[in-house]
């Protein structure tokens, strides 16, 4: 799982959070539990926001180890990262023995049909982007 390390400081109001790979990605709590759920809130609202030119590749720890502070790898959670993304709404027609079979079948997973819709493109896409 792909990580980021953030710098967890601890000051007299709070535990402050900061990610040096990734500007302006800062939080906090008001205690160890609160700032590291907080600092997994922010990566994945910094990363499901930013532009791909500002995503850097997460910096080897050692090379942190100047800024002080404990230095903890925050995991990315794509699930979080997906509650952030903005959605867009669109028309698309289907001849309707296709939209029963997608009916059917979502109904059985407990899908949505934008749910289903968007996994099978998600799918698609990975299965072809080799070829683009």
């Amino acid at each position: 799982m792909k990580h980021y390390y953030a710098i967890f400081k601890k000051t007299k109001e709070a535990i402050e959070v900061s990610f040096p790979d990734l500007q302006g990605c800062v939080t906090f709590g008001k205690d160890w539990e609160e700032a590291l759920d907080n600092a997994e809130d922010a990566l994945a609202a910094w990363l499901a926001h930013a532009e791909d030119a500002f995503i850097k590749e997460p910096s080897k720890h050692h090379l942190l180890e100047h800024l002080g502070g404990d230095i903890i790898p925050i995991p990315v959670k794509e699930e979080i990262i997906e509650s952030y993304q903005k959605l867009k709404r669109f028309n698309v027609i289907f001849p309707t023995r296709v939209l029963k079979r997608i009916d059917l079948f979502r109904k059985k997973e407990g899908l949505k049909r934008s749910t289903f819709l968007q996994k099978a493109a998600e799918d698609y896409l990975r299965q072809h982007e080799r070829h683009l």
